[in-house]
């Protein structure tokens, strides 16, 4: 075959979207492009696929011929080779594990159709592997019981305390119009790129690997370990409301913390919280790994009184999560390098990611942030005290620096580079004096964050919309805030009621309000870059970490 085809008569198809881990160390051989039976084989996948996903998904009247231009990020074809000397083909890299493999091109291209999707569900794709996998996970998520209290947070100051009250769960109008808006692709940027690895929908507040609170008799701090869909739901698009959450409680894995499992409405961002002081007093001014956990809480144990000794085990376990907390709210981690080349100057290399667990939540490419004015560029025009300015993240980079002595000195410079944008509300009627961004080159978020609050408004003379700030500006890890939330998905979830209220007045109060940054909820020490979010996250939990399918961290 490989003698008989050439490239000019097969068109290429080319996938862009990828779960595939990029496993090290498998089992079998890498296929041999100097050997003609590796080479008919790696054809002969290729034109199988192509022709089955063109039959699936090209218009009927097609005739081209096709060939895969290559396989998905993180998969491999690989070969084993037979005692009589004959050659088995396994196709490696799928999330369910590096021993996973398919063994025919046909049951592969079940996969491939998925990816061609835009689902995020792995639910919703019909191999074999997948369909292993997810009811792999949801014997996992129903194992798990709730076993610990938890401590009671501080709201942060622009939070009254009824809004750490959970609301009635009653589904106001309003919020189900937002949510029908929010799941149609009438705007182009809704159907637009993959979703990112550990996510669920564009907009959705929360993503696996997320640091987050969670009620169980009181608030306490846990880790998103994995995400899933509610049996028996269909609905496409879904919202947090869809998915349960199994979250591995902050501590130390020698407490023995057992993982549980949450419903949303039982959950807010790590930003919508103050992390309390801790209660001894010789943790105070310490970090967390500056603390021999085991023997701290053995110390404890033996100068309490029996009566009391469960107390203060409780008391240990409550500490060592508000230290975890603030460390790894300190770190971070990135993941699915996209290039690595050297910077202009010749010092040093800059190394550009898809995404990155930025303390306590997960950035992405396209996504929006919030972000502060910046030291080394010129202030953004008319950005008063009040006024968010978010970011929609175009590049994160990493500058490296070469020389030893500049990597003692200052070891990483995280960047973010993007537009900036600000919400506005003006005069429906033209003209107005504002530069305006059309809603379908907004990302997901600011043209859903505009679009319901035009529906909500009861001025109908006035518009919301976003103002383009500054293009291509810069931020450095400081300076950026924490993740924008669409106020009717965070509200909606975080304080139902008061939200009914706005709605009902036509205001609607943005939901970054109801936000701490960063900066508030760390230690003050810097921490940086670690090698993964497991790393990050270290012996703080008991399960550990493992990332979503389809992110490769480095």
């Amino acid at each position: 075959m490989a003698n008989s085809t050439s490239q000019e008569e097969y068109h290429p198809i080319h996938l862009a979207r990828s779960d595939g881990k990029g496993y090290p160390n498998l089992d079998h051989h890498a296929l041999n492009l100097k050997e003609d039976q590796d080479i008919q084989q790696l054809e002969r996948w290729e034109v199988i696929i192509a022709g089955h996903l063109a039959h699936q998904l090209a218009p009927k009247e097609e005739k081209r011929q096709f060939k895969l231009a290559g396989f998905p990020r993180g998969y491999e074809l690989r070969c084993a080779i037979r005692k009589d000397g004959g050659r088995d083909y396994y196709m490696y890299g799928h999330p369910y594990g590096p021993k996973s493999t398919y063994r025919t091109p046909g049951d592969f291209v079940l996969h491939l159709i998925w990816l061609a999707s835009d689902s995020p569900d792995h639910s919703h794709c019909s191999c074999d592997l997948c369909t292993k996998m997810v009811e792999a996970n949801k014997q996992r998520l129903s194992q798990n019981t709730v076993t610990e209290s938890q401590p009671q947070p501080q709201p942060q100051n622009a939070v009254s305390s009824s809004s750490i009250v959970p609301a009635q769960f009653a589904q106001a109008q309003i919020l189900a119009q937002a949510q029908q808006h929010s799941a149609q692709p009438t705007q182009g940027v809704m159907s637009g790129p993959p979703l990112c690895p550990g996510t669920t929908h564009y907009t959705n507040v929360f993503r696996a690997g997320e640091m987050v609170w969670y009620k169980h008799q009181a608030w306490r701090l846990g880790l998103i370990l994995a995400i899933q869909p509610k049996p028996n739901n269909l609905t496409p698009n879904k919202t947090d409301h869809d998915y349960a959450f199994l979250l591995a409680p902050l501590g130390h894995e020698m407490l023995k913390q057992q993982n549980v499992t949450k419903d949303v409405m039982d959950m807010r961002p790590f930003l919508t919280f103050s992390v309390p002081d801790v209660s001894f007093p010789e943790l105070q001014d310490k970090s967390y790994p500056d603390i021999n956990w085991k023997v701290f809480a053995q110390q404890k144990a033996n100068e309490s009184k029996p009566e009391k000794m469960s107390q203060q085990m409780q008391a240990v376990g409550l500490d060592a999560s508000k230290m975890a907390a603030r460390y790894i709210n300190d770190s971070f981690s990135t993941f699915n390098k996209l290039r690595e080349e050297v910077a202009p100057d010749g010092q040093s290399t800059v190394q550009t990611y898809t995404g990155l667990y930025l303390g306590a939540e997960m950035i992405h490419l396209k996504d929006a942030i919030r972000v502060a004015e910046s030291a080394n560029q010129p202030a953004v025009s008319d950005s008063g005290p009040n006024t968010t300015l978010v970011m929609i993240v175009s590049t994160i980079d990493i500058v490296k620096p070469f020389s030893a002595a500049a990597i003692e000195s200052a070891p990483l410079h995280l960047r973010f580079r993007g537009n900036l944008y600000r919400l506005m509300r003006y005069a429906a009627k033209p003209p107005h004096p504002l530069i305006l961004a059309p809603p379908e080159t907004l990302a997901p978020a600011l043209a859903e964050e505009a679009a319901v609050r035009n529906q909500i408004e009861r001025d109908k003379s006035m518009r919301w919309g976003w103002e383009l700030a500054q293009q291509d500006a810069e931020r450095a890890e400081t300076e950026v805030l924490g993740r924008f939330y669409v106020t009717h998905k965070l509200l909606g979830i975080i304080d139902r009621d008061r939200f009914q209220e706005q709605v009902n007045a036509g205001i609607v109060q943005g939901a970054q309000s109801y936000l701490n940054n960063r900066s508030h909820s760390g230690w003050g020490r810097y921490i940086g870059r670690k090698d993964s979010r497991a790393v990050s996250v270290g012996a703080a939990v008991l399960t550990p970490f493992q990332a979503p399918e389809g992110m490769v961290e480095d």
